[in-house]
């Protein structure tokens, strides 16, 4: 690109018609057709110039083109004003400029040779012959010494994988990187990017994004502070203050940190975590340790399962475990070891529980194996329910009836008409339907012949009063959304029942 390093004169290689302009004492000379000049290894051709030889500079009009084969660059134009001894010039029109495999389209285009720098203003076009990529800006510098671009204002960069609009933009031309500034989009692959700071490294199409960070893909919002993406491997992580939103199934994942592969559709967030199931009226909150996505066997229903220290909280439903899984294709929450949900005055255990669920509304319950139903009657005095299994119908989210599947057996106390308590009834039979309302037990079907004993309360005893494996863990409740960032430790004796101790 350049016209020449070194202080020198620029030497007129020749021209069809030379004129000396007398009033400049010969200092002025007028060339017209063909003209050359050659300055260092730079070589310019046009149809008419003026050359002023005191100055040791020049304007040139008409297929200006200025080649300097050592550095690999050509530049054409209408006009030129060029002082050869401060190797600036301006060239003007309809500009072109060629770098190994860049070409610039402009109509003002200022030059410095002796810095090996380029300028152009007013709008330029820039085409890479080797990927065809497409760059346009309002203002842009280039670099010659180190194959650098600055664009500055309007700035669109279009390749084969991403269009990007920018405020500020850098293309590195030796590690062929593209670095933005600014507030940035970036669209390809059916998602868009939003950011304020990153680069673009094309050949290993590795990318990184900071600075209120964006992506959209698919209907799922990522927000972030930073975030590294892989484009080959379709892998990506994300750092500080990460949140994910799928519009399609209404679910928002919190955390610090994230890792996701859109290839094999998984997923994995860490550190301060918090999954948000946003239903109509109300959302329920859960927190764990450790949180991953991924897909059922038909890889079209997508799992969140969520491990150590879960803990949810809904202003009617609240839970923790050890483990749980939620199931978007029929929003279906399944929680294991030392589980535990509480429903209004109703806590319920067992070793598994699976929660039926839609738009936020509970649709069934069903406990497996040592499954228990707890409410608290009075101070120290508690109905239950347990059983192998236990089936809990909803209406309105609120228990209305409770099937009892093999050896089943109910403590409930009974109340007179003015609500004061009269006794307590044990009941045992292998299946059962217990029917509730807001004021307990109304009714039980039995299906089988029960043995049960109805006690006075003067004759109930402290050992009577409690079935086998009965614990009360309302201290480890979630009485607010806060509270499911902080654990309880679950008593030891509920954990060595569950290892089978």
């Amino acid at each position: 690109m350049a016209l020449g390093q070194k202080k020198s004169k620029l030497k007129l290689l020749g021209a069809e018609k030379m004129v000396y302009d007398e009033e400049a004492h010969g200092k002025v000379r007028i060339l017209q057709g063909n003209v050359r000049f050659k300055q260092n290894s730079s070589l310019m051709y046009c149809d008419s110039a003026v050359l002023y030889s005191e100055t040791n500079s020049m304007k040139a009009f008409g297929h200006v083109k200025i080649i300097d084969p050592r550095k690999k660059t050509e530049m054409r134009g209408d006009s030129l004003i060029y002082n050869g001894n401060t190797k600036k010039g301006k060239l003007r029109g309809k500009v072109t400029f060629i770098s190994e495999n860049q070409v610039l389209e402009t109509r003002h285009l200022d030059f410095n040779t002796q810095k090996d720098v380029a300028q152009y203003y007013g709008g330029g076009h820039i085409v890479n012959t080797d990927d065809h990529s497409e760059l346009d800006s309002k203002i842009g510098y280039y670099y010659s010494s180190t194959k650098s671009f600055f664009f500055k204002d309007s700035v669109k960069y279009i390749t084969k994988d991403y269009e990007i609009y920018s405020d500020t933009m850098e293309y590195d031309g030796n590690k062929d990187i593209v670095y933005f500034h600014g507030p940035t989009r970036m669209y390809g692959d059916s998602s868009s990017i939003l950011c304020s700071s990153g680069w673009y490294n094309k050949k290993t199409k590795l990318s990184t994004f900071s600075k209120d960070v964006v992506i959209e893909s698919d209907g799922q919002v990522l927000k972030s502070d930073s975030v590294i993406y892989h484009q080959e491997s379709k892998t990506g992580e994300a750092f500080g203050s990460v949140e994910i939103l799928d519009t399609t199934n209404n679910t928002q994942v919190n955390g610090d940190y994230a890792k996701y592969d859109n290839i094999k559709k998984k997923s994995v967030v860490s550190g301060h975590i918090e999954l948000v199931l946003i239903f109509t009226e109300d959302s329920l909150y859960l927190h764990s340790d450790t949180m991953y996505t991924d897909y059922d066997p038909t890889n079209t229903h997508r799992l969140i399962h969520a491990y150590n220290h879960v803990q949810f909280f809904k202003s009617d439903l609240q839970g923790k475990c050890d483990s749980l899984t939620f199931s978007e294709v029929d929003s279906t929450i399944r929680m294991f070891i030392t589980p535990v949900v509480w429903i209004d005055s109703n806590q319920v255990t067992g070793k598994e529980i699976v929660i039926k669920t839609y738009d936020g509304v509970i649709q069934n319950m069903q406990i497996f194996e040592e499954a228990f139903m707890v409410s608290e009657e009075d101070s120290a005095l508690y109905n239950q329910v347990k059983g192998k299994s236990l089936y809990a119908h909803f209406k309105d989210n609120e228990i209305y009836r409770i099937d009892v599947n093999r050896s089943g057996q109910t403590i409930y106390y009974v109340r007179d008409e003015n609500q004061e308590l009269m006794g307590m009834n044990r009941l045992d039979c292998s299946n059962m339907s217990i029917y509730v309302d807001s004021l307990g037990i109304n009714n039980i079907k039995f299906f089988k012949q029960p043995d049960g004993t109805f006690h006075p309360m003067k004759d109930v005893k402290p050992d009577m009063q409690i079935l086998r494996h009965f614990y009360w863990r309302i201290d480890e409740r979630p009485a607010k959304r806060e509270d499911i960032f902080y654990w309880k430790e679950v008593p030891e004796r509920i954990v060595k029942r569950s290892k089978g101790k």
